[in-house]
């Protein structure tokens, strides 16, 4: 169903009885309540006594039949309007039975249907705000029985069109505030408290809605579930447990459960059942990976080396054994030893009919080949990687479609030859050939690296442990490398819309980042066909050890790109040693998990007394030394979707044809991968090349189009080397669009093939057309390409795209001779003077409801509200300026950086004026914020109006500003602003209106001059002098350029440490270092005034840190500013720098390792903090320059 996100459902007790937990759905909006925050908060009120909550925004589960699944529903939402389908699922469900729990604006919700009022009972009819508790009217009541109320800041609801049968239980003031009715055969309890989290994260409030659950199911239902007692968490004293929350008392441990008392505790996604599949009680020992081979074998690593064990070769106590379920029973039942004394193996994964095995800092080669499944064979493909730090190396080995061996590491790094060549790197995405002869690094992510997944069309996706739980790799870096010229990332983009994960207890631990991901790992997408189809190949599964869940990141296409968003928790628990690691789909198209099951999860930093509350030992594996890291116990899951059917399990393992050509078109890509690498790894092209060209022919695109068949079929070939035309032209004229991207990734780089591309050069699929682009950029060089390409440079399909550009400019460079020689022929005489083009420029304003007369609940049509940090209050009011219409205002009591919003698309590369009028009353700022503003989100230096405070009549602000390649800006009408106010403002009016031309998508200029620099650069004689003939003949502008590019001599640039001594000469030299336990070296630093200083920073440290310098006493403005970003999803683009007027000089964002040169100005006398501003470090990570 549209939109609709699971949080949290179905828990089966596996005991004797089976528990019963009560399903709740909770229908919100996107308006100014922001439920979609408040669910967790209720979630940690309830979810421990057995309430379950499923989160959906789509008012289509009223009559779609969702309800069905739940015992109660309950909405929290601004919905405008309701269908006559939607009003009357509502009322048959709870006339018919249902318990129906409107909760405080849901009495303003669909204001067309008076059948919805009477079924709540009353309408909302205005507000003031205020602390107060209410009176119990009726304290024998079941709900207020012993009940002791509670106080809380709220709003101060009054109610009209109030029915004459509510039971009145709470009022205020005299005013009706809780009640019940009870429809036909269903229960309703109303409440008009919950405002914001004030409310929603009150104990008494969580009670007071509970108490309206259980009696909204009714007697029999609620007598039922009140009989249920869950396992009690009985916690234990003695225990050293890092506080790095610094909470007023340390979290005690609580002892173990066992995984049936574990479950009972832990909570999965709708329609999904979880199951025990092994665990201790077969001898398993800390599972970090599970694998499966051709006959649908699970293969797991266990390890008792990790973190700081690391062994010499043949003295590990780590294994690879394989599990077995021989009765059928949904039970591993026998486990056979493959390998032993390992020490601390991260990854594995099948090839060369063995087992390749990442265990820094070698890669080893493991093979059974008498058939006793164990290894007769180990030995060594290359090494390399670091040990410096156990849980920052080599990870997640993937069998690729290209039938190379690709993984991910972290910060450790990797320092060796392969193949005769020499490679360091780290922090990010590799390949290697199974064989080891070849090595190639892809992409650098932004921190430690520790999750790898590729679509069923190839994409490729990775998680960091960090702040970006979803990044995406849409070129590879050896493309770039190929060309000069080409802006390349420095980075691999993060595609994570959501920050924030959900867990279920307030029990979480972390060392940073709170309340967001600091230990992701993995992100597996789902690639089978068993669980329902909004998981087919769109969503990603993220273990969040230190969150104790796995969540659900939906993909979702932009063209070239992707977007992740929040799909909620796959599965969570209240059970703190429940520790998921590694989430996969199986063989049977289940989802497999390992729980690694340890209270400590945390590698690092090392506590000391300032941060963690003791002095804790690092060990050599640099993870803090802890008893509670338990070895004992682990635990593996399988999640199956009801009514789900299970994929075909194969036995490859005799590598038969027809069982191999039957599995690479299975409804499973673990089998389709596994039937690929054998047949590539069989060498017999005589026996699969034409039955592979027929499944190419014969595949049909399934419900979402993707042609599992046709693409393995054709990287099988390419395996093979048996790739040949009929093949392309069959794939490239496929159906689906993942099997034309095969097509153009495995057509031959030769010349003959290049017509064959062309002819796919206008496909209608933005990634078919970037790999097509990719495809030419590695042909040999044409004329006839390189003019073609040139009639494209103007096509918007590529020009609007995010990646397509660069592809394109890429294929251009390649074709370099042929694409200037038509810019040539097209280039303005040398000297001439182009007559300017008269352009109509539209005077419209581009905002939508301006004026906010057009009403969406609560809130304007086309506007969102937003906080950022603190508490806000954000509403229409009336009159507007001039005393008529309507305005918006934002009001806080207590302080609060927050916006409402209105986002909308504008053309590229062109000037706007945006203007507004504001009132302010009361304006006041705190903790550096500016004020009453507008400003604009998504361009880089985030343009700004200036700001009111205090009290101002309506007064007029405006900016221009010029937009980027992008296409997408967001209006903010701001309050607070990189800080706190308190106080009201008012908006009105709100006009954008464009003001030139624009010079549009149009990348012409950038293109012949990147196209030009790989000619004169990498071009033949032959095709260098053809160009220069082309210039002689016909002198042009373009043609002038090139002949400068030519003549001018070329300069190799390397990057190295600015030399201190000649920098000394000029500057006053400050060194300053990040060490372990979040801190700098030195906290304060001294220089004189009147001279220039330079303060070199440099980061021996396994953290990444940034240093940021802000004025004399800022320090507190630019440390809230710095909470702020936390949430943003180009914060990491932003290098955690805030943007801040307070802020003198910032660093980029320092990976292990790195040094930078801060060069400063003279600065006048006074003390000016230092910082780092990487999430959660600021308040430990100071100092301060002292200037004399």
């Amino acid at each position: 169903m549209k939109n609709l996100f699971f949080l949290v459902l179905i828990t089966a007790f596996l005991g004797s009885a089976e528990a019963k937990r009560l399903e709740v759905l909770f229908l919100g909006d996107e308006g100014h309540h922001r439920p979609v925050e408040r669910v967790p908060q209720i979630m940690k009120g309830l979810g421990p006594r057995g309430v379950n909550f499923t989160y959906t925004a789509d008012s289509n589960c009223l009559h779609d039949g969702t309800l069905e699944n739940f015992d109660a529903l309950m909405i929290y939402a601004n919905i405008g309007k309701i269908t006559k389908e939607q009003e009357k699922g509502i009322l048959d469900y709870v006339y018919g039975g249902g318990a129906f729990l409107p909760i405080h604006c849901a009495s303003y919700c669909f204001l067309n249907s008076m059948q919805y009022v009477k079924l709540v009972g009353a309408q909302f009819k205005s507000h003031g705000t205020g602390t107060f508790s209410t009176n119990i009217e009726k304290p024998e009541h079941p709900i207020m029985k012993s009940f002791k109320g509670f106080e809380t800041w709220d709003e101060t609801y009054v109610h009209h069109k109030g029915t004459k049968d509510r039971n009145v239980l709470q009022t205020r003031e005299g005013e009706p505030w809780t009640w019940t009715r009870e429809p036909g055969k269903g229960r309703v309890f109303y409440t008009a408290y919950g405002h914001d989290q004030r409310t929603w994260s009150n104990p008494g409030f969580h009670d007071l809605v509970y108490r309206g659950l259980i009696w909204a199911i009714g007697e029999k239902n609620s007598k039922t579930f009140l009989s249920t007692k869950l396992p009690e968490l009985v916690r234990r004293d003695g225990d050293l447990v890092p506080n790095y929350e610094r909470r007023p008392e340390p979290i005690k441990v609580h002892q173990p459960l066992s995984s049936e008392q574990s479950l009972q505790h832990t909570q999965v996604a709708n329609g999904i059942d979880i199951s025990l599949f092994a665990s201790e009680e077969l001898g398993l020992y800390s599972v970090i990976e599970i694998d499966w081979d051709e006959r649908g074998r699970a293969w797991v690593i266990e390890t008792r080396d990790y973190p700081n064990e690391l062994k010499p070769t043949e003295l590990g106590k780590d294994r690879i054994r394989i599990l077995e379920d021989t009765d059928g029973d949904g039970k591993a039942d026998k486990a056979t030893l493959f390998a032993d004394k390992l020490s601390i193996p991260t990854g594995m994964c099948f090839a060369r009919g063995g087992l390749i095995v990442q265990m820094a800092p070698e890669f080893i080669f493991l093979k059974d080949t008498n058939g006793d499944d164990k290894a007769d064979i180990r030995e060594t493909l290359f090494s390399g990687w670091s040990t410096g730090d156990t849980h920052a190396g080599p990870s997640n080995l993937k069998y690729g479609f290209d039938n190379w061996i690709w993984g991910v590491m972290g910060y450790a790094g990797f320092n060796g030859k392969v193949g005769g060549k020499d490679h360091r790197f780290g922090q990010g995405v590799y390949r290697f050939k199974p064989d080891g002869s070849e090595l190639e690094f892809l992409g650098r992510t932004s921190n430690n690296t520790w999750g790898l997944g590729f679509s069923e069309n190839n994409d490729v996706f990775i998680s960091t442990a960090n702040n970006q739980s979803s990044v995406y790799m849409p070129i590879a870096k050896t493309h770039y490398d190929r060309f000069d010229g080409l802006d390349q990332p420095s980075r691999l983009p993060g595609i994570d819309s959501n920050k924030k994960f959900f867990p279920i207890t307030p029990n979480v631990r972390q060392v940073d980042v709170f309340g967001g991901f600091t230990a992701a790992a993995g992100h597996h997408l789902y690639t089978a066909r068993s669980f329902p189809k909004d998981w087919w190949n769109r969503s990603a599964l993220v273990n969040a050890p230190t969150g104790n869940l796995v969540y659900r990141a939906q993909i979702r296409p932009e063209g070239s790109h992707f977007v992740a968003e929040n799909g909620w928790n796959l599965v969570a628990s209240v059970d703190e040693w429940f520790s998921p690691i590694y989430t996969e789909v199986g063989p049977d198209g289940a989802i497999w998990m390992s729980d690694w099951y340890s209270f400590l999860i945390q590698h690092n930093p090392t506590p000391n007394q300032g941060r963690g509350g003791f002095d804790a030992k690092r060990g050599r594996g640099n993870a803090f030394e802890s008893p509670l890291r338990d070895y004992t116990r682990t635990r593996i899951y399988r999640f199956t979707a009801k009514d789900g059917k299970p994929s075909e399990i194969f036995d490859l393992s005799k590598k038969k044809p027809k069982d191999l050509l039957r599995a690479i078109q299975s409804d499973n890509m673990l089998w389709r991968m596994h039937a690929q690498r054998l047949i590539v790894e069989s060498g017999d092209g005589s026996t699969f090349t034409q039955p592979l060209k027929g499944i190419i022919k014969s595949s049909e695109p399934d419900e979402i189009g993707i042609a599992g068949g046709a693409i393995h079929a054709l990287w099988a070939l390419h395996g093979l080397g048996a790739v040949d035309a009929e093949s392309i032209q069959a794939g490239l004229n496929h159906k689906s669009a993942g099997a034309r991207r095969a097509a153009a990734s495995v057509t031959p780089r030769k010349e003959n093939f290049t017509k064959h591309l062309l002819k796919a050069i206008n496909d209608p699929d933005h990634q078919v057309r970037k790999d097509v682009l990719l495809a030419l950029s590695e042909m040999p060089p044409s004329e006839e390409v390189g003019n073609i390409l040139f009639s494209k440079r103007k096509d918007n399909f590529i020009l609007n795209d995010r990646w397509l550009p660069t592809a394109f400019q890429m294929a251009c460079s390649r074709h370099g001779a042929g694409y200037l020689k038509a810019a040539l022929a097209e280039s303005s005489p040398a000297n001439a003077t182009a007559s300017p083009k008269a352009v109509q420029i539209p005077k419209e304003n581009f905002i939508l409801n301006s004026g906010f007369e057009a009403i969406d609940g609560t809130m304007p049509k086309n506007w969102k509200a937003r906080t950022y940090s603190g508490r806000a209050d954000q509403r229409i009011v009336s009159p507007g300026r001039g005393r008529k219409g309507n305005a918006i205002m934002i009001e806080s009591a207590q302080g609060a950086d927050s916006s409402i919003h209105f986002d909308l698309k504008v053309k590229k590369r062109t000037t706007y004026q945006l203007s507004a009028w504001i009132k302010t009353e009361g304006l006041k700022t705190i903790r550096g914020g500016r004020g009453a503003q507008l400003n604009i989100h998504a361009l880089p230096d985030q343009p700004k109006t200036r700001a009111l405070k205090g009290d101002n009549d309506w007064s007029k602000v405006s900016l221009k500003f010029k937009t980027d390649d992008r296409g997408t800006i967001s209006i903010n009408c701001l309050y607070g602003g990189w800080g706190h106010a308190t106080g009201k403002a008012y908006w009105d009016d709100i006009e954008l209106i464009q003001i030139d031309a624009g010079q549009g998508p149009d990348i012409s200029e950038d293109t012949e001059s990147i196209v030009a620099a790989n000619l004169v650069n990498h071009a033949s004689s032959v095709q260098l002098s053809s160009t220069l003939n082309e210039i002689i003949t016909k002198p042009t502008e373009l043609g002038n350029k090139i002949k400068k590019m030519i003549k001018a001599p070329k300069v190799v640039v390397k990057e190295s440490p600015e030399d201190e001594l000649t920098l000394s000469k000029t500057h006053q030299i400050l060194k300053l270092k990040a060490i372990e336990g979040l801190k700098f070296d030195k906290i304060k630093l001294e220089a004189k005034s009147g001279k220039p200083i330079a303060i070199i920073v440099s980061n021996p440290d396994l953290l990444q840190h940034n240093f940021v310098l802000g004025s004399p006493g800022s320090l507190e403005k630019i440390g809230s500013a710095a909470d702020a970003i936390i949430t943003n999803p180009k914060a990491i683009e932003m290098n955690y720098v805030p943007h801040s007027i307070d802020i003198l000089a910032a660093s980029k964002l320092l990976d292990p390792g790195t040094v930078v040169v801060i060069k400063i100005n003279p600065l006048k006398p006074g003390k000016y903090p230092y910082i780092c501003t990487f999430p959660g470090h600021w308040r430990i990570m100071q100092g301060h320059l002292e200037v004399k």
